[in-house]
């Protein structure tokens, strides 16, 4: 994939961008066992650092076990990421949130080197290139070349040892060039084969699915702001993949039309992408977490009148909510399904399905105590 001056363009885009304070390789997987087991998986790797160096590394990963309505979730970071945080970063969210009582007791641990539960240092750390090749303790993402978007992918907890490998179906999306929507450029490999094994439960499981890959980069103070986010990554049974996603700046309301921070990208079976800002995005069903206190939108309905669809997206689970270090407290990111239909100008309708991954964002910051002083 080649580009002109200031585009994105592999293999230069598919390493680190030291000059972006955040930046993140992100993949999910729906799989089906050997044995019978149906599974899903998701993984971000992330980098951040307003300097060139050093950079703080971070990653969040998930095994879903569908046919049993299991969901386990991991957060790891070096103490790089940790120093920036307590030196930098929740110093200068205080300032602008000093009654978020959770983000001063995160803050006050982090300055007496005591990681909050569930979070987990990393034994070490490294973003290579030229292949790259992303080492976060003993979680790895490992690019065969950097002209292509197919990886191998290793996930490692106390429970269980994952290994997919992932090769794409279709050419590289270009999702967005310029980070016109949140400051991050953006592109994506949304179909994938993914297969490998699933080491658990003193067993060994092989799998075989399909996956999805996006990697993105640039300079965001978004979560600083209060902002959240709600994102839809969905792969359609005939092909194509719709990727929704929109800004929610603090007190927003649900998306109307042509709201901005609202964007529809529906991606065709050659990876070119149609673009729409016309977006109606409404909750459907509320599930509320016992663990946060937070209220989350588990299913949409979800109107493009760009494209002529009705779609229904609802969760397969209702716990998938995935604790992180920091304000955000916790994300809902995990396993939905896409139902409706197309109806175009000529009155036909036709029948729309799939499955995908969901990520909401910001939900649990809303749930506020008064202000507590560092003393």
């Amino acid at each position: 994939m080649t580009g002109g001056k200031g585009s994105i363009a592999l293999p230069q885009d598919a390493a680190s961008h030291p000059a972006s304070n955040v930046e993140w390789w992100y993949c999910f997987a729906l799989l089906t066992g050997s044995r019978g087991g149906r599974y899903a998986v998701m993984a971000s790797f992330f980098r951040v650092g307003e300097l060139l160096a050093p950079k703080g590394h971070y990653v969040i990963h998930s095994l879903i076990r569908l046919d049993r309505d299991g969901f386990e979730s991991h957060s790891e970071l070096d103490r790089t990421l940790a120093f920036q945080m307590a030196g930098l970063y929740l110093p200068a969210y205080l300032l602008k949130n000093p009654s978020d009582r959770h983000t001063w007791e995160t803050y006050r641990r982090l300055l007496s080197n005591d990681l909050p539960p569930p979070h987990r240092y990393m034994q070490a750390s490294a973003v290579q290139a030229a292949p790259t090749r992303l080492t976060y303790g003993r979680n790895t993402m490992t690019f065969r070349d950097d002209s292509r978007a197919g990886f191998e992918l290793q996930l490692t907890s106390e429970a269980a040892h994952l290994r997919l490998n992932y090769v794409p179906r279709k050419p590289v999306s270009i999702i967005d060039e310029a980070g016109e929507l949140n400051g991050l450029r953006y592109y994506s490999s949304t179909r994938n084969l993914a297969y490998g094994e699933l080491h658990a439960e003193g067993r060994t499981e092989t799998l075989r699915g399909e996956g999805w890959f996006d990697h993105q980069w640039g300079r965001s103070y978004g979560l600083l702001n209060g902002d959240g986010w709600d994102w839809f990554g969905l792969q359609l049974d005939d092909g194509r993949e719709l990727l929704v996603s929109r800004l929610r700046r603090e007190k927003a309301a649900a998306a109307v039309p042509g709201e901005p921070g609202a964007a529809a990208k529906l991606i065709l079976p050659d990876g070119s992408v149609l673009t729409s800002e016309r977006v109606l995005l409404r909750p459907a069903r509320i599930w509320h977490s016992e663990a946060t206190g937070a209220d989350y939108p588990v299913a949409w309905d979800l109107l493009l009148p760009d494209y002529a669809m009705e779609l229904r997206i609802a969760a397969l689970m209702d716990r998938q909510e995935m604790p992180v270090l920091g304000p955000l407290r916790a994300i809902w990111e995990g396993v939905v399904s896409v139902r409706g239909e197309a109806r175009p100008a000529d009155g036909t309708a036709t029948g729309i399905a799939g499955y995908g991954f969901m990520e909401l964002v910001g939900y649990p910051r809303s749930v506020r105590a008064g202000p507590a002083p560092l003393g």
